[in-house]
C-alpha cells in the first residue's frame, strides 16, 4: 500500500480570508484537495492538523483508504472539504464535515467495509450535536462506470463508532437469505444522530445494492445476521424512532434473485428474523422478539427458469399469525408485503412481551397472481 502524511502548524497567523486550500496534484497518480472554511479574516488565528492516510487494495480489487486525523484550531470552522483522487487506482474518496469543533479526533476507513470513529475531547464539548453534519464518499471505477458507497450522518455527536463490513460466515447447506448482509455495529455518546447509507454491491465487494437510512437513533444499534443465518436487530434505549431497510439486485436460493426488499420500522427496539426454508424456493418467515411501535416490509423477487427460457415475476399471498407474549393477537393478510403494529396488550400497565409473527405464503393465490403478473403484466 501507500502512505501519505500531511502536517501543518500555524500560530498567531492573520488570515487575508475566510478560506484556506491546499491543492497537490499528479503526486504518484494523486490527486489532494483540502479546504478550510471560516476564517476570521484579521484574526490571530492557530491551526494544527496531522493526517495520515494509507492506500491500499483489498479482495475483489477494491480500494481501501485509511485516514487518521488530528484537528486543532482556535475557532470553530463553518466546514471542511477533503477530496481524493486515486488515477492509478480508479479510486476517488470525498469527506465533508459541517460545523466543527475547536478539535476533532477522527479515524475512518472506506472500502469493503465503512468504518467511521470520531471523538471530540471534553475541553471543547458544548451542549448538543459536536458535528451539524458529515458526508464521506467512496467511488470504485470499475467497467467503464463508478460504483459509489456513500454515508452521511446529522447531529453527530461528541463520540461515535460506527463500523459496517461484510458477514463473511457462509453455508451453503443453510438459509442464503441474509447470508453476507453487511454488518452495522454503532455506539455513540448520547441519542438524536440520524443514518444513512447507500452502497452499490460492486463498490464493497458485496452482492447486491443497500440502503440504510435510520433517524432519531440511541446511543447503540447493532444489525447482524445470527449464529443460525438469521438477521438480527438490536437498539438502545427506546428504539430508533425510525429506520429503512432496502436491499435489491440479491440472490438467494437458486433460480430466486430478490429484486427488491424493503423494510420500515418505528420505534423499534429489536427484531430477529428467519427465513425457514420448505421445500424449494417455498419459505416460511419467522419474526421473533419484536418490540417496538410498528413494522412495514414488502419485497418482489423473480425466478429464471433457463429450460423453458422464462423468468417469472414472483408474487406472494401472505398470512401473518402474531402472538405476543403467547397471546394470539392478530391476523393479517398481504400481498408482497405486510404491515404489522405492535400488540394491543403492550399498552395495558405492567404488561411487557415481544411479538412473535409467523409469515406463511398462500400457494394457490400465489401461484395465481405470479401467473397474471408473468404472463398479463403489471405491479
Amino acid at each position: 500500500g501507500e502512505e501519505w502524511a500531511i502536517a501543518m502548524g500555524l500560530d498567531g497567523w492573520l488570515p487575508a480570508r475566510s478560506e484556506f486550500m491546499l491543492n497537490s496534484r499528479g503526486i504518484n497518480g494523486q490527486d489532494l484537495m483540502m479546504t478550510l472554511q471560516g476564517l476570521t479574516v484579521g484574526e490571530s488565528t492557530a491551526l494544527g492538523l496531522d493526517s495520515e492516510f494509507l492506500i491500499r487494495e483489498t479482495s475483489g480489487g477494491i480500494t481501501e483508504v485509511t485516514t487518521t486525523t488530528h484537528f486543532v484550531m482556535s475557532n470553530r470552522l463553518d466546514w471542511i472539504h477533503a477530496l481524493l483522487i486515486n488515477r492509478e487506482a480508479g479510486a476517488r474518496t470525498e469527506m465533508l464535515i459541517n460545523d466543527i469543533p475547536e478539535s476533532i479526533d477522527l479515524r475512518a476507513s472506506l472500502g469493503t467495509s465503512i468504518s467511521l470513529d470520531m471523538t471530540v475531547p471534553d475541553a471543547y464539548r458544548r451542549a448538543g450535536p459536536a458535528v451539524d453534519s458529515m458526508m464521506m464518499q467512496q467511488m470504485q471505477w470499475m467497467d467503464g462506470s463508478w460504483w459509489p458507497a456513500t454515508i452521511f450522518l446529522t447531529d453527530v455527536p461528541d463520540a461515535i463508532n460506527l463500523t459496517t463490513e461484510p458477514d463473511l460466515d457462509f453455508d451453503i447447506t443453510k438459509s442464503l437469505a441474509f447470508q453476507g448482509t453487511p454488518v452495522l455495529d454503532f455506539s455513540a455518546s448520547a441519542d438524536g444522530m440520524s443514518l444513512y447509507i447507500e452502497a452499490n454491491g460492486r463498490a464493497i465487494n458485496s452482492r447486491g445494492e443497500i440502503i440504510l437510512l435510520a433517524e432519531g437513533m440511541t446511543d447503540r444499534m447493532v444489525i447482524k445476521p445470527t449464529e443460525d443465518y438469521g438477521l438480527a436487530i438490536r437498539s438502545g434505549g427506546d428504539g430508533v424512532d425510525r429506520i429503512y431497510l432496502r436491499a435489491s439486485n440479491m440472490p438467494t436460493t437458486p433460480p430466486v434473485v430478490l429484486e427488491e426488499m424493503e423494510a420500515l420500522g418505528e420505534n423499534l427496539r429489536s427484531a430477529t428474523i428467519h427465513v425457514i426454508e420448505i421445500v424449494g424456493p417455498y419459505s416460511v418467515i419467522e419474526i421473533e422478539d419484536v418490540q417496538g411501535g410498528r413494522i412495514v416490509a414488502s419485497a418482489r423477487a423473480t425466478a429464471e427458469v433457463e429450460a423453458i427460457g422464462m423468468t417469472f415475476d414472483l408474487r406472494g399471498v401472505l398470512l401473518d399469525a402474531q402472538t405476543t407474549g403467547g397471546v394470539p393477537t392478530g391476523t393479517s393478510l398481504g400481498v408482497n408485503g405486510l404491515a404489522s403494529d405492535l400488540s394491543l396488550l403492550n399498552l395495558i400497565p405492567g404488561f411487557e412481551g415481544s411479538t412473535h409473527h409467523i409469515i406463511v405464503p398462500e400457494p394457490l393465490s400465489s401461484g395465481v397472481l405470479t401467473f397474471c403478473a408473468t404472463f398479463l403484466g403489471g405491479d
